[in-house]
């Protein structure tokens, strides 16, 4: 079953031309390097925009400490709020927060989460740890919606007097992604309709032109036909081929020629054969007649034609002679008209073959 699918797939491809195989192949290699450029474009323009709203969110972290320490020890507070007022209209912001050592947030952008405890175990560990924590959040897909920054508030060479927390929004990093894909097919597909028409263009000039010009030789050659040649192109491999093609025809039109050349010097041949052993027998059968005939002269005798012989001595050795040359000529005649029967279908299969007579 398996064999009969794969044998009925074969001959439907087989059906196609050779150009057509050859701009398909091109065109889904064209595909391919698209698709491997596309999907490469794709995640290094994601690694490097999380890169960079990594670096984008650890710098805000390390600015706002600085004036969160201030805060959490009794000075500076309207600036500090100051700065959540401008964070809060920064787009990349989602939420940002300043805690307490027990984890209360005592200021924060957003005013529902004010006298709250964050409780989640990340948070937990990070400020247990005092340090820098990190933590991605993406959708089902796999596509980056937020990021969570967790730092210990500490002014230089101290402990640590709270912690800030900052969530981002990630999603125009998601839609910027989304964007460049669907530039990156518009891209690929006038890529892969521009490399179909070019590959086609070259294909049918440099491929398909001379392939086609090989294959009506070749049908002319498959019905006898050697006078035609092929038109040499190009001085490439299909070159060279058109060119050792072309030798071949121009070969076997000699070989022909000389053949047709030699049947006709053997059927001429033949035919004087013949002709000169019907001479002969009348020849003979005259001198065997004559000798038979009682009214026959000697003067008669001597103007009657004697094969030559020269062992017959006497009128009856002389006939038996003759009658013996009489069968041998009957013979030759007999070989040389058989000779002449296949020299004539010898004669008809080289006429089948049409060839330059130059």
């Amino acid at each position: 079953m398996f064999k009969h699918t794969t044998s009925r797939k074969s001959k439907r491809i087989g059906k196609f031309s050779l150009g057509f195989k050859l701009s398909l192949g091109i065109t889904l290699l064209i595909m391919f390097l698209m698709i491997c450029v596309g999907i490469n474009s794709y995640a290094r323009n994601r690694a490097i925009m999380m890169e960079e709203a990594q670096s984008r969110g650890w710098l805000t972290a390390r600015t706002v400490s600085a004036f969160a320490a201030d805060y959490l020890r009794g000075n500076n507070t309207v600036l500090l709020s100051n700065i959540m007022d401008h964070l809060e209209r920064d787009p990349f912001v989602k939420r940002v927060a300043v805690m307490d050592l027990t984890g209360k947030i005592v200021m924060s952008s957003d005013q529902s989460l004010l006298n709250q405890k964050l409780d989640r175990s990340e948070i937990k560990e990070a400020m247990v740890q005092n340090k820098d924590t990190l933590k991605y959040m993406s959708d089902i897909k796999g596509r980056p919606l937020a990021m969570e920054f967790i730092s210990p508030v500490a002014p230089r060479g101290e402990s640590p007097v709270g912690y800030f927390w900052m969530e981002t929004d990630l999603r125009y990093i998601s839609a910027h992604l989304i964007d460049t894909a669907y530039n990156q097919l518009y891209t690929s597909l006038l890529a892969i309709l521009a490399g179909l028409i070019v590959s086609r263009l070259i294909i049918l000039r440099v491929v398909q032109r001379p392939v086609k010009e090989l294959v009506k030789a070749t049908d002319r050659v498959s019905t006898g036909d050697f006078s035609g040649e092929v038109q040499v192109l190009n001085q490439d491999e299909l070159g060279r081929l058109a060119t050792a093609f072309n030798t071949m025809t121009g070969h076997l039109g000699v070989l022909f020629q000389s053949i047709r050349s030699s049947v006709d010097d053997i059927n001429h041949t033949a035919q004087v054969i013949i002709n000169r052993s019907e001479q002969s027998d009348i020849a003979a059968k005259k001198f065997v007649k004559s000798l038979n005939s009682p009214q026959a002269s000697p003067a008669e005798l001597q103007k009657i034609p004697q094969p030559d012989h020269p062992c017959v001595v006497g009128s009856d050795k002389l006939a038996e002679t003759t009658m013996s040359q009489q069968e041998c000529l009957r013979e030759i005649r007999n070989a040389s008209k058989k000779l002449m029967r296949y020299i004539d279908r010898l004669n008809n299969i080289s006429l089948q073959f049409k060839i330059n007579e130059k």
